[in-house]
């Protein structure tokens, strides 16, 4: 399957499988402390908005986005952040984070701050269901917090 091309800076990281991957530079604290908190990532992005603008710079724009408004795929997504993990763990996340100052944030849908959490449908083979994968959008402006929340997490 082809891949976008790389748009932000990024570091190499081992992941807890011990292969080395590619994260991007602002979300890297993040991932590392799930990764200590026994979380499972699939794929991430610092800001989901800025890498689709920037992938479109490189290969064209996609004409089922476009109108008088310009993109809304990419307005949408516009300084949100992304993590990709298995729906279990973006379940359990959020309950880890309900105590800390991410409650307001989790449970109140469609303000400025808020996290967008989203659960494809998959249609295959005559079967639909849920993704096995969460889709975690959150304001990027909130990586420091989130990754010092984290840090503070103590699971022993």
């Amino acid at each position: 399957m082809p891949t976008d091309p790389p748009i932000h800076p990024a570091v190499s990281m081992t992941n807890p499988a011990g292969e080395t991957v590619r994260i991007d530079v602002a979300m890297a604290p993040v991932i590392s402390e799930l990764w200590r908190l026994q979380f499972e990532t699939v794929a991430c992005c610092q800001n989901v908005g800025e890498a689709t603008a920037g992938v479109r710079s490189r290969t064209g724009p996609v004409r089922k986005y476009q109108d008088k408004y310009g993109d809304r795929f990419i307005a949408y997504h516009a300084g949100y952040a992304l993590v990709k993990m298995p729906t279990n763990d973006a379940c359990r996340l959020a309950d880890l984070l309900l105590p800390t100052s991410f409650q307001d944030r989790l449970r109140r849908r469609w303000r400025p701050d808020s996290w967008r959490m989203h659960v494809p449908l998959i249609c295959d083979d005559g079967a639909s269901g849920p993704s096995r994968y969460a889709l975690l959008h959150f304001p990027d402006k909130q990586i420091p917090e989130l990754t010092n929340t984290l840090k503070g997490i103590d699971l022993s």
